[in-house]
């Protein structure tokens, strides 16, 4: 979309007489940025160097758009209760959900620069979102709700939890929903939901809230990968499920810094969009689509042929994934 499409449609809605309660402007606004981004991704890690140079850490921009970020967490010390996160998969949730309500079709995995979050996702154009992610003290407010947002107690599974608000009167914060509630281990959970049309939300998302476990988790990938250089350093990995914008079921981008470059590794069905900056080096292997990019091929320690070499597809089947992506 451009930004001229997008002024226009933001036009659109604007001039429209009685707006979906559910509909957030600035969402749209934000998801219209998310469509430009192949186009500013070669500007934003052309970057890359001067940032690191600055001892600042780049932040990838090719996952899929993220919850609204909060303020810094402090982290604290992990509860001892928590089983460490496994070290042979890139990606490991920290909760996973359990009841989803039926416009819930996937569950996307995200790690990284942009927090660790699961997300349940519909279909559409506006698709039904619920973002699940876990801190080890309670979050600070989301920026779009400031300080002022109030509270409104809840209790989930017999532990202490609160809606945010901007509206004393509505829990559900006009459709934008925000639920922070304490885990059985001592933690703090956000569930965040937006475009979720169904009669008695607060109920629906209570019930998701009750039906969440935690625990470390590594998700079940569709590859495997073999001597994995030590110099890879995983910046941003998901997993995706957006057949509508994507074409294709779903598709899995992994992003690793190497001594100042960036390294992007995709594995989808044919036919999907590839992220990265850089050459694509690709194969067809086992149904699946591997494709390997280096932003600075001399910086790697390897060629992307040789990484794409180390790369084995496991197939469409997902009873065949592993949560043992490495060795």
């Amino acid at each position: 979309m451009t930004d001229h499409e997008l002024a226009t449609k933001l036009k659109e809605l604007a001039e429209t007489p009685a707006p979906p309660p559910r509909l957030d402007i600035d969402r749209a606004r934000r998801m219209g940025r998310r469509r430009r981004r192949v186009r500013t991704t070669a500007l934003v890690l052309g970057c890359a160097a001067v940032v690191t140079a600055g001892g600042v850490t780049a932040v990838s921009v090719l996952r899929p758009a993220p919850p609204v970020a909060t303020a810094p967490v402090v982290a604290s010390s992990t509860p001892a209760s928590v089983a460490p996160a496994p070290t042979d998969n890139p990606i490991v949730a920290k909760a996973s959900f359990g009841w989803l309500p039926e416009q819930i079709k996937g569950i996307e995995y995200a790690v990284g620069a942009h927090g660790d979050t699961a997300l349940a996702i519909g279909r559409g154009e506006l698709a039904p979102m619920i973002w699940l992610s876990v801190y080890d003290q309670e979050p600070n407010n989301p920026p779009g709700l400031g300080r002022q947002a109030t509270r409104i107690p809840v209790r989930i599974g017999g532990r202490d939890g609160h809606w945010l608000t901007t509206d004393p009167n509505d829990p559900l914060n006009h459709g934008e929903s925000y639920l922070n509630w304490r885990t059985p281990d001592g933690r703090w959970a956000r569930l965040h939901a937006y475009y979720l049309a169904v009669p008695d939300l607060q109920e629906v998302l209570t019930r998701v809230a009750a039906g969440v476990t935690f625990a470390n988790r590594a998700v079940p990938l569709p590859l495997r990968i073999t001597s994995l250089p030590d110099t890879f350093h995983l910046t941003d990995g998901y997993l995706s499920r957006r057949p509508d914008r994507d074409g294709v079921p779903w598709r899995l981008v992994l992003q690793y810094s190497v001594n100042g470059g960036l390294a992007t590794i995709n594995v989808l069905p044919p036919g999907g969009p590839l992220e990265g900056v850089g050459e694509q080096k690709c194969e067809t292997k086992n149904a699946l689509k591997v494709c390997v990019a280096f932003d600075q091929p001399k910086a790697m320690g390897i060629t992307a042929k040789e990484l794409l070499s180390r790369i084995t597809s496991l197939g469409r089947d997902e009873t065949e994934w592993t949560a043992h992506v490495f060795g």
